[in-house]
């Protein structure tokens, strides 16, 4: 009989894999490709997961599909065994992510920056994530929707001043009054959008909510 792993799919099976590989839920998204919300539905059993989501934790886990079966999930454990000796070049377990609310929130004000150089609300969120994803809980789910949302505005407030620039053809082509003061107006209120936004989310965060910018993703 052919194995159909979505029905005989455990939750806790995976939860178990995951936590005996020493990996975090954060971690093992960022490894997998899928996103954190759906591991914490499917371990909580919230959601049967379809056979592309099984297949892709089962890669990052290193894992074959037979290894989510629930009837291994419920079977008595082995008798313990001396663990190997791992080679000296052996990766070392991933150690268990720390707590930090402080460096979350750093991570979405950091893109403020961008009131001091322009590209730097994408670079300087980009640094602190890269160092620190695998380290602080969180930071890297909460690092990915500061910059998504950071790369939309940019593209979003590039394309305004493109229009603007357009206008200003089109009336000087038509030979009418130019409107210079049109770029100081869309600089302003896209400028006064992302730092609304940005503040708004640090409310977010100060008040312990993680999903930050779900509106805009």
């Amino acid at each position: 009989m052919l194995f159909d792993p979505i029905a005989m799919f455990s939750a806790a099976r995976i939860a178990t894999i995951r936590k005996r590989k020493g990996l975090s839920q954060e971690v093992l998204a960022e490894q997998s490709g899928v996103s954190l919300r759906t591991i914490q539905r499917v371990e909580q059993g919230e959601t049967v997961p379809r056979g592309y989501t099984l297949q892709a934790l089962a890669t990052a886990l290193d894992v074959p599909l037979e290894a989510f079966r629930a009837e291994e999930a419920e079977a008595p454990a082995p008798a313990a065994v001396p663990a190997p000796v791992l080679p000296s070049d052996a990766p070392a377990p991933t150690p268990a992510l720390r707590p930090d609310p402080d460096f979350l929130q750093l991570l979405n004000l950091s893109a403020l920056s961008f009131l001091v150089l322009p590209l730097l609300n994408i670079l300087v969120p980009w640094w602190l994530w890269k160092t620190r994803r695998h380290t602080i809980a969180h930071a890297a789910e909460v690092g990915r929707r500061v910059l998504g949302f950071q790369v939309l505005w940019q593209v979003g407030s590039s394309l305004a001043f493109l229009v603007v620039v357009m206008v200003q053809l089109l009336l000087a082509g038509n030979h009418r009054a130019l409107m210079p003061g049109l770029y100081l107006v869309v600089l302003v209120l896209t400028y006064a959008l992302n730092v609304l936004i940005i503040g708004y989310n640090a409310w977010q965060l100060r008040q312990g909510r993680l999903n930050v910018y779900r509106i805009y993703m």
